[in-house]
């Protein structure tokens, strides 16, 4: 079974002097209200883009304010299920049983699949709100939904656009190295030399083979390594400073944590793309290799919420 993990990005709304907007007060309409009206009108509508050969269309669309006790808003949060798929070339379908051939795939057939995605504002005036989006195993559609939200913003104002950004607040970040147990760290080289392919039996000049090097219960690297890694959140330093080594050339460095309920892999390659990946497989309901709707979204809730709390956006 793939895994199914979820990704935190913050997203904001910039006009042309690189200014971050209010988000409830876009010309005098909420993000969140703005992006449910245009999504809920294009529901189970394919929309083709023939340049990335994929279809894309919302399934499912739901709105829904959190409230306190006394009735006080305490978030929005737009729900987005959306199927999306790639076409453009042959393929043949079998079983994978018996190996038969069950269908053959044409160049104008899309492999549709379901994702769920989130947006959450906190009421009151914030410039910034989060988007929680689903992966399975390594397909994802971020920079699908980044796409998608600019093309919305823009046809308010042209000057305008959304930018998302992964977030590790450093609150969060904090809370995973003081509370949160260290379960692996995984050393990722992408290509390969020439001396060690020919020491594995591997072709030359391969760029797509992944070398990884894995530590699991790894006692004593948070106490040692702990002053790097808080260097490396502080742009101090590069995520390779962390661990140097002669044999090895580091192209990424993973922490793995659990935390709570679940596991997060962290990526500390480059503060730009600085981003957590929830493994959230063991907690929704899975059927037909998917999570259903239901469950998918009470997880994203959840996880929203950790990140406004770390973030002194919620109490």
């Amino acid at each position: 079974m793939k895994l199914v993990g979820i990704t935190a990005y913050g997203i904001n709304v910039r006009n042309e002097e690189h200014q971050n907007i209010e988000l409830h007060d876009i010309y005098g309409c909420s993000l969140l209200q703005y992006l449910e009206q245009i999504t809920n009108g294009l529901v189970d509508e394919y929309d083709k883009d023939t340049a990335q050969e994929n279809v894309f269309a919302y399934n499912i669309v739901e709105f829904d304010t959190i409230r306190n006790d006394e009735g006080q808003g305490i978030y929005d949060i737009l729900y987005l299920r959306i199927k999306t798929g790639e076409y453009g070339e042959e393929s043949e379908i079998i079983d994978s049983g018996t190996g038969n051939v069950t269908h053959r795939k044409g160049i104008e057939e899309a492999d549709v699949m379901p994702f769920g995605c989130c947006v959450i504002v906190p009421c009151g005036r914030y410039t910034e709100g989060i988007v929680l989006v689903q992966s399975l195993g390594r397909n994802g559609i971020a920079s699908l939904i980044k796409k998608k939200f600019n093309d919305y913003i823009r046809a308010l104002d042209s000057q305008l656009r959304v930018v998302l950004n992964p977030i590790i607040p450093r609150q969060y970040m904090n809370r995973l190295l003081n509370d949160g147990v260290l379960k692996a760290v995984r050393l990722v080289s992408y290509g390969i030399s020439d001396d060690d392919a020919d020491r594995y039996g591997l072709d030359r000049g391969v760029n797509r083979i992944v070398q990884e090097r894995v530590f699991r219960s790894p006692v004593g690297f948070l106490r040692n390594r702990y002053d790097r890694i808080i260097q490396c959140i502080n742009g101090e330093i590069t995520y390779d400073a962390i661990v140097e080594l002669d044999d090895f050339e580091i192209d990424d460095l993973k922490l793995e944590f659990s935390f709570g309920k679940r596991n997060k892999t962290i990526s500390m390659r480059g503060l730009d793309r600085l981003s957590v990946n929830e493994d959230v497989t063991e907690d929704v309901e899975i059927i037909n290799g998917h999570p259903t709707f239901e469950s998918l979204c009470e997880v994203m809730r959840d996880i929203g919420e950790e990140y406004l709390r770390a973030r002194w956006a919620i109490d």
